[in-house]
């Protein structure tokens, strides 16, 4: 065979002696085993290890994962504890979110309790509140006891509390109410004004006020602030004999709001002594004695005293 001739590579055809020689050569070298495909390993082992690990994972996450509280969610109004830990729905806890229908009770501790997204309220030690509706056409709070600050920038009646004696009603204000065990209380007005009652039985106490809580669904009488009046004030809401007589003896002109109210809630005998004695502490601009009779006129002189105590522009 020619040396150029290529068919001895392929086929053995042919004598080529340099070849022959080349073979004789590198035939000790040669591959002895046989050849074959490599098995293609399976995945079947990794992927039956991930299904144990992952079943085995599930199983951990049951064990050790926290029961979700029901004062972990997103709708209510959020709430953090001050010197320990505070009760929501049972559990005890530093922080959260009180969901509609859910009571919060502070137990020793103090709380900031959020009013959606317009204020803010400071819970006393001993408190127990219970949020009853939040939407946005109004925010609603229980306070069953305890001791309650609430700075509200809203436009009225946005904002409520329920005492288990009377309904507070914010008129876009800041106050503070304090109610003991028997449900009885008391409610201080820092700024702007505050409705009591429900019902036609309905008291404004503006700033500069404080006022009773009484049983019985019925609001006590605004008292300005450094008054002397309030011992004459309780006697009256005590039905005492001849309280009011005593109440109209010791006023000034500083306690126009006591007098105006109580000018509303008395019987037909006493009403005129205390139009007469509030026309003298407090005479409205451009009426007299006989305008102030109709009921009209009568509303108009009791707004412009609620805004006078409010504003500041006190007698």
């Amino acid at each position: 065979m020619p040396a150029d001739d290529p068919d001895y590579l392929w086929d053995r055809t042919g004598d080529d002696p340099e070849v022959a020689r080349l073979e004789a050569l590198l035939t000790p070298l040669a591959h002895q085993a046989p050849l074959r495909q490599p098995r293609k390993r399976s995945r079947l082992p990794w992927v039956g290890g991930a299904v144990v690990v992952a079943a085995a994972a599930a199983v951990i996450a049951v064990i050790v994962w926290p029961r979700a509280n029901a004062c972990s969610g997103a709708i209510g109004f959020s709430f953090s504890a001050r010197g320990g830990d505070v009760s929501c729905e049972g559990t005890q806890t530093t922080a959260g979110v009180l969901p509609i229908g859910g009571v919060l009770d502070t137990g020793d501790h103090e709380a900031e309790l959020a009013i959606a997204n317009i204020g803010k309220a400071e819970l006393g030690a001993n408190t127990r509140v219970h949020l009853d509706r939040t939407s946005a056409s109004g925010h609603h709070l229980s306070l069953d006891r305890g001791h309650m600050h609430a700075k509200v920038k809203a436009p009225p009646r946005l904002f409520a509390v329920a005492t288990p004696a009377t309904d507070v009603t914010d008129l876009g204000c800041e106050y503070t109410i304090d109610i003991d065990a028997s449900g009885a209380g008391a409610i201080r007005v820092q700024s702007g004004k505050v409705e009591l009652g429900s019902g036609s039985a309905l008291v404004v106490a503006p700033a500069h006020t404080h006022a009773k809580i009484l049983a019985g669904r019925r609001p006590g009488l605004p008292v300005a602030e450094g008054s002397a009046l309030d011992p004459d004030v309780d006697a009256v809401q005590r039905d005492a004999p001849g309280a009011i007589d005593a109440l109209l003896a010791h006023a000034t002109s500083r306690d126009a709001i006591t007098l105006v109210y109580l000018a509303g809630v008395t019987d037909a005998a006493h009403r005129p002594a205390i139009i007469a004695r509030l026309f003298a502490l407090y005479p409205p601009a451009h009426m007299s004695i006989d305008d102030v009779a109709d009921p009209a006129m009568f509303d108009m002189w009791r707004t412009v005293i609620v805004s006078d105590y409010e504003t500041g522009a006190l007698p």
